[in-house]
Parts: C-alpha cells; structure tokens; sequence
C-alpha cells in the first residue's frame, strides 16, 4: 500500500482508478474495497475523500461534465460567427470523445436511465443540471447569432436540443458499432451536420470559414 499522507493528489488517484474499475467490472460490482485496493490505499483515506462509492462515482462524471462544459463555454465565447462557433462547438465535443473515452462513457452511464445505477437524487439532479448547462449554452449562442442576424429566426431552444442530440446520437451510434455497420466514420458523420447547420440555418449570402 502506498502511504497516502505523502500523496500530492491521492483524491486524483482514486478518481483515475475508480473509473477504470466502473468501466471494466461495472457500477454495481466496484466496491470501496476494490477501489482501494486498485489505488494501492487503504479504506480510510478513501473513506476521508468520499462517503460512498455513489459519491466517487458523481465526482467522475462531474470532472466529464466539467472539462466539456468548459470546451463549449470556450467555442462559443470566440470572436466568430454564430455558425462558425456552433461547427467549433461540433469540432470541440468531437475533440472530447476522441481525447477521453472513458469520462464520455462515464457521463453516458450515469445519464443512462436503463443502467440502473440509481444515484441518489441530488447528485443525479446535479448532473442532469451539467448536461442542461451544455444545451443551454448552445441556446445562448443561436440567440446571439439570431441577434446579430447570422443565423435564420428559429426557435433557439428547440434547436439547441436538436443540435445536441444529434452530436449524441452521432457519437452513442458509434460506440453501438452502428456507424462501423454502415462503414461509415464519425469524422463523416460530424462533417454531415456541420454542413447541415450551413445549408439549414446560415443567413443568406453567408458561408461558414475553414477551421
């Protein structure tokens, strides 16, 4: 066992080694013990970072919502066009799911309601609020390209969902070998919407810059 009082982020640790465990054995076979023991710690100090393995398990999927929340904010605060940041805002979660694999299908567990995890309701209310953060971001972007008279007059909240479920369908398909099935790649598939958002809700006379 490693002494966790000399650790410089012992709480980073387990968080790494808590993921690896849901992802391999599942959420309702990783237990605290299994947790410590892959982190090379004993139950107290694990215990002094975390109550439960329900909180270990939300502190993952909220590092995920984190660092793609913090994407999005990024793309969508650019000195660009509303099309140009909503393609960026593509590209950006593209980026994600490419870089870390494993918070993406951490978030997707936890928001899945046929997994069966059943965190208990503030931390499920938490995160749904995170993934809300994200449609409502880009909400907040097609305002300002409606505004600005960049983007076609639409519902901006109805599209934010549209466009967003689209992204997640794209990238859930792929992880279902649906896409593979089709021979068909996600880079493909994400150049598809991108040049839907250009047909469909660019203003005319408006053309969406290369990245």
């Amino acid at each position: 066992m490693q002494d966790w009082t000399d650790q410089t982020d012992t709480r980073g640790v387990i968080l790494t080694k808590a993921r690896q465990l849901f992802l391999t054995l599942g959420y309702h076979k990783t237990t605290m013990r299994n947790i410590a023991e892959t982190a090379g710690i004993s139950t107290g100090p694990l215990y002094f970072h975390f109550r439960d393995k329900a909180e270990v398990f939300y502190h993952i999927c909220n590092e995920a919502f984190e660092r793609l929340e913090a994407d999005f904010s990024r793309v969508s605060q650019a000195e660009k066009t509303a099309g140009e940041r909503l393609r960026d805002i593509f590209l950006a979660y593209k980026a994600f799911y490419y870089r870390e694999p494993q918070l993406f299908a951490m978030m997707h567990m936890a928001t899945d309601p046929l997994s069966g995890i059943g965190l208990p309701a503030p931390l499920a209310e938490s995160l749904l609020k995170k993934g809300l953060s994200l449609v409502k971001n880009m909400e907040m972007l097609i305002r300002d390209g409606i505004a600005r008279q960049e983007l076609r007059p639409v519902d901006p909240a109805k599209l934010a969902v549209y466009l967003f479920s689209v992204a997640e369908g794209i990238f859930v398909s792929n992880r279902m070998g649906i896409l593979r099935q089709q021979d068909i790649g996600v880079d493909e598939m994400i150049g598809a919407a991108i040049e839907l958002i250009e047909v469909g809700m660019i203003g005319a006379g408006q053309a969406l810059e290369k990245p």
